[in-house]
């Protein structure tokens, strides 16, 4: 796993301890492969396919050529730029899937630090961080929501404000496994609303485990710019193939 830079950053530091601490009392099992001592192995690191350019410069995904893609031309974004750290395959698909559905909720600090890698190399200018809201039922089953336990620790890690409410969901949505992209978008069109009083002026990235269409965070960016969001960002940990 990348190294994170934590110098002046207190508050992230102790996050980190209180993870190692839990380590220590309760030894991990690696989320790609399931190794004991450890919750991500630096064989798995190895076979994790991360994305690189040439990738759209708009939407981040992966091309033949620099630029921006033809899909973005055809239908821009309403975010200004996405970015993924890698390919939804592999050791990090199992990861994912332990932290999403087999509550591993220590996955997300381990699994959110190439994010704080990436980010920091970006350039942004930001105000905050959300995360990608899920429905209330969805949360009250699984008891968390996945792209929080990522986001929080992105926020401390780059020393930005965190802000869980900052995109809410207003409806049940289907979900968007084995959907078309138009179906997608009609999916999620108006499933998210946001507080003016907390966005309005601000420059927001918007973190999430996984973008297969894009469709969900494209909604949420409409979202945002909709209560005066002035720069829409968004981030994940993956890309599906």
């Amino acid at each position: 796993m990348a190294e994170v830079s934590i110098a002046g950053r207190p508050a992230y530091r102790l996050y980190q301890w209180l993870w190692t601490g839990l380590d220590w009392l309760l030894p991990p099992r690696c989320g790609g492969c399931g190794k004991l001592g450890t919750r991500w192995c630096a064989s798995c690191q190895a076979e994790t396919a991360i994305i690189f350019p040439p990738i759209c410069d708009r939407c981040g995904r992966p091309q033949s050529f620099e630029g921006i893609c033809s899909r973005c031309k055809d239908y821009p974004p309403n975010y200004s730029i996405l970015r993924s750290w890698a390919y939804f395959s592999g050791p990090l698909r199992n990861s994912i899937h332990r932290l999403k559905y087999k509550r591993d909720i220590a996955l997300g600090d381990v699994l959110a630090r190439p994010l704080i890698t990436l980010l920091q190399n970006t350039g942004w200018c930001m105000d905050m961080i959300v995360p990608v809201p899920i429905s209330l039922t969805r949360k009250a089953a699984r008891g968390y929501n996945q792209a929080a336990l990522l986001a929080r620790p992105i926020a401390l890690g780059v020393g930005l404000k965190y802000h869980p409410k900052g995109i809410m969901k207003t409806r049940e949505t289907r979900s968007q496994v084995g959907l078309t992209l138009e179906e997608r978008r009609v999916n999620v069109h108006g499933a998210f609303k946001s507080d003016p009083r907390v966005v309005a002026g601000k420059r927001i990235l918007v973190v999430d485990d996984v973008i297969t269409s894009g469709a969900t965070l494209n909604a949420c960016a409409q979202a945002l710019r909709n209560e005066g969001a002035v720069e829409v960002y968004c981030l994940t940990l993956a890309r599906a193939l």
